[in-house]
């Protein structure tokens, strides 16, 4: 919806309320610095330098009205910058009333400077000039409401020169009428400079922060911050534009296959699989397509947790209860995606995220479902089987072709050496490697080079988690891991529902419950989103512009 009242009206919020509070504050926060100092300037000019007594001057009209502007300009920085304290976010209808009436009252106070004081007319407009200058560059605002605020703030200094000044030494030789007149025409014309000036700014910056808007856009998503980026590409938070749900976006690099129909083809085929999948432990797709210059994306739900990595990194190995609990929900997505036909080929703790998610803590999802590998016999979206499209091989992926796809240090042996068919017993070998990871804080295999690792999974036997770690593991865990590390697939566990349904049945010493993850969270993770309601959340989008049509060709 878009704001219809009057002191809202022409207020751009298109890029959220936060970010026009943020700005009036600034506004305020910049000229009331500035004219706070020229005021202390003019008094210690007038009395230390001058002469003039102190209360004179502080009681005069040039005094009082610039301090009575300096305060008004720190009320706007104060209560924008309350406003962004508040639980709830301020109306598009408040801020636009702080942004008027703080410059409109500012300004009136400026021209009661020149009220016994004609000499200081051209000082006032130079101070108005200044004063909508900056409010042009900083507040997001059309162009038309800056007209329309701008002339009112001259309008009080136009009407004191009409009512209050009668010259008689501007123009020597000529009547003091015409001096009026000129008086009072020089006046306005410099009022209608600064009103152009200041409309003028507003025009160009607004059109910039548009085209800049536009060009971060992606169908109906909004990018506002870099979050992450690797070999496949980058992720961007984003924000749709019309809903209040965040997201996350993939953007793949354009170079990743050097047939764009080709790839564009794999892409949607696998993007469609993806978005087929039920299992609540994997990441959800929300869309995907491709940008105007031949980028692929795949926008995904953007998670507030820590991945597996993360964790473990900054708080140490996990109780083995903890490893089984989370172990578990990664298998209940792998079961999902193989059922389907679908191998992952990059499970590592990286691509785990454990979150609360809304009141249950500990939750697991896996990412990276955007790129996964077709079976040479696969099931389609529906669950029916069919065979790989002509000229694909049934191994439809996003890599480059001859190349390996995955992370060295979770790398099942048969990738390492090339095979040409691999299975989901790929996943399987990367899981016993998180697992591993969970309870050790160490990978199973380490080495001074990529190539010395990749050597290692293909012909070094893994040593025990228990002998690495100074926890206790149990062993029918610790053998279920040793089991998935194994080289040949064949004597891995069949499936992830089997790995599953062993490490149900692992004896532990303590179970990890509900309190147990709850207590973890609020001692090492305290929430620090935004828990307004989604009422709150909704009303806090009023004001944003609506623009229909995407910029990307939609994929499905």
């Amino acid at each position: 919806m878009t704001a219809t009242t009057p002191l809202a009206r022409g207020l751009d919020t298109s890029n959220g309320l936060l970010f026009v509070r943020e700005r009036l504050a600034l506004v305020g926060k910049t000229l009331f610095l500035v004219s706070f100092a020229f005021y202390l300037f003019l008094l210690a000019s007038m009395t230390l330098v001058g002469g003039a007594p102190f209360l004179a001057v502080v009681e005069g009209p040039v005094a009082m009205g610039h301090l009575a502007a300096s305060w008004t300009m720190g009320l706007l920085w104060l209560l924008a910058a309350r406003a962004g304290r508040a639980r709830t976010a301020p109306s598009a209808r408040v801020l636009g009333a702080l942004d008027a009436v703080s410059i409109v009252v500012a300004c009136a106070f400026l021209s009661f400077m020149t009220v016994s004081a004609e000499g200081q007319i051209l000082q006032v407009l130079l101070a108005l000039t200044v004063t909508v200058m900056i409010r042009a560059i900083l507040v997001p605002s059309r162009p038309a409401r800056t007209a329309v605020l701008s002339t009112l703030a001259f309008v009080p200094t136009i009407l004191v020169c009409i009512a209050r000044h009668h010259p008689t030494t501007v123009l020597p030789g000529f009547s003091a009428s015409y001096q009026k007149q000129y008086m009072t025409l020089n006046t306005i014309l410099w009022s209608v400079l600064g009103t152009t000036l200041a409309t003028i700014t507003s025009r160009v910056t607004y059109g910039l922060r548009r085209q800049v808007a536009e060009a971060n856009e992606l169908g109906q998503y909004i990018l506002e911050e870099k979050i992450g980026a690797g070999g496949m590409g980058e992720v961007w938070r984003a924000r749709h534009r019309l809903l209040i749900r965040p997201a996350a976006i993939k953007l793949i690099h354009p170079d990743m296959s050097g047939e764009p129909e080709l790839l564009l083809r794999r892409f949607e085929r696998e993007a469609r699989a993806t978005a087929a999948l039920k299992s609540p432990h994997t990441v959800q797709l929300y869309d995907f397509g491709a940008t105007e210059d031949g980028r692929l994306y795949y926008v995904m739900e953007l998670l507030d947790g820590l991945d597996l990595d993360t964790l473990v990194k900054q708080y140490g190995p996990l109780p083995a209860e903890r490893a089984v609990h989370l172990l578990r929900q990664v298998c209940s997505s792998l079961q999902d995606a193989h059922e389907n036909g679908l191998v992952h080929r990059d499970i590592k703790p990286a691509n785990v995220v454990v979150s609360p998610t809304g009141m249950t803590f500990d939750f697991a999802k896996v990412l990276d479902f955007g790129l996964v590998k077709l079976d040479p016999e696969r099931r389609d979206a529906d669950g029916d089987r069919e065979s790989s499209a002509a000229g694909d091989g049934g191994h439809a992926d996003l890599r480059t072709d001859g190349s390996t796809s995955g992370t060295p240090a979770f790398m099942a042996p048969e990738v390492v050496l090339g095979d040409g068919v691999t299975d989901h017993r790929v996943d399987l070998y990367a899981l016993g490697c998180v697992g591993y990871w969970l309870l050790t804080g160490k990978l199973v295999f380490e080495g001074s080079s990529v190539v010395q690792v990749m050597f290692h999974h293909v012909h070094t036997p893994p040593v025990a988690p228990s002998a690495r770690t100074g926890v206790p593991v149990p062993a029918a865990l610790e053998a279920l891991l040793m089991q998935c590390l194994e080289k040949e697939p064949a004597r891995r566990p069949s499936s992830a529902e089997a790995v599953s349904a062993r490490l149900d049945a692992v004896s532990l010493h303590r179970a990890w419950t509900a309190d147990r993850a709850e207590h973890w969270w609020a001692t090492h993770r305290p929430p620090v989103t935004d828990a307004r309601p989604v009422a709150d959340l909704l009303l806090s989008q009023e004001g944003r512009e609506l623009r229909i049509g995407p910029r990307v060709r939609p994929r499905g």
